[in-house]
């Protein structure tokens, strides 16, 4: 069966719960954020593949794999 790839950009002004090679879960929490708002979950359960920064919109690139 074919991987996929799921893209989820969250802003990079606070700390990701997350590392590539982390295996995460669909739903759970991939950055704290300080009583702003719902933190970002994972979309798909898989294994984060990479994470870049984006400097031009101070975000953070992150790239799950997951299984079908």
């Amino acid at each position: 069966m074919k991987k996929g790839r799921t893209i989820l950009r969250v802003d990079a002004t606070c700390h990701l719960r997350v590392q590539a090679g982390d295996a995460v879960r669909q739903g759970q929490k991939i950055q704290e954020v300080p009583d702003t708002g719902e933190p970002p979950v994972a979309p798909v359960s898989g294994t984060i593949e990479s994470i870049q920064f984006d400097p031009a919109n101070h975000e953070f690139i992150i790239a799950i794999a997951s299984e079908p």
